[in-house]
């Protein structure tokens, strides 16, 4: 049940990922599907919580000094990916994939500092890679 309550996970934020590179939008039962698939087995409650509320106040925050920072979007995956990871699985997701995507932005694809591009592929990354290291 374990793993069938990982793989709807994983294929949600694929699904994510590839719907916020194509339209720059992240639909909201993706929210709502990651949030039920954690509650599916091995549920901690307070775990789940704690990683909902902490996660995405650094996305927040960012948000408040400049607007075209973050999509809500993204402040919504990242709090959904909180509830299903909890705080220490999801502070490394969004670590792993906030290093990747300015590794790829910037230095691979030559972006500027300013111009935007989709976030959710490299949290679904960051997500998978998190998920992949902690069930060992």
């Amino acid at each position: 049940m374990l793993v069938f309550k990982n793989l709807i996970f994983i294929l949600t934020i694929i699904y994510a990922g590839y719907i916020d590179f194509k339209k720059k939008i992240i639909p909201d039962r993706v929210h709502v599907i990651i949030m039920l698939s954690s509650l599916l087995i091995d549920f901690n409650l307070c775990q789940s919580i704690t990683g909902l509320l902490f996660l995405p106040i650094p996305f927040i925050l960012s948000v408040f000094f400049n607007e075209d920072t973050v999509g809500g979007g993204d402040i919504k995956i990242v709090g959904a990916i909180g509830f299903f990871l909890g705080l220490r699985k999801g502070t490394i997701a969004i670590i792993i994939g906030l290093t990747i995507s300015v590794i790829f932005n910037l230095f691979i694809f030559n972006k500027n500092r300013n111009d935007s591009f989709p976030l959710a592929p490299y949290i679904a990354i960051g997500s998978f890679l998190s998920l992949l290291i902690f069930s060992f």
